[in-house]
């Protein structure tokens, strides 16, 4: 079982230095696929979005992962502390 998507909703609003309105989102769930087809998994529900009436979520593909170290003699000697 492999997540395909993470959903996300817009939660609330807020105004950024500049001026703009720009929405905050939240991760409510994911999208996994199993051998009978894609399942949604619900882990929270965001109860400010539901008050509106409606619901509206978006499907993120996952972002590729950062690269790590493998073992703690991979890490670089330059730590500036």
């Amino acid at each position: 079982m492999g997540i395909k998507y993470y959903v996300k909703a817009a939660t609330s609003e807020y105004t950024d230095k500049d001026g703009k309105s720009k929405k905050k989102y939240q991760s409510i769930g994911v999208v996994i696929e199993t051998k009978n087809g894609l399942m949604l998994k619900l882990e929270t529900l965001p109860l400010l979005a539901l008050k509106e009436g409606s619901l509206m979520a978006y499907l993120n593909e996952p972002e590729e992962k950062a690269d790590f170290p493998a073992t703690l003699s991979d890490i670089k000697d330059d730590v500036p502390f």
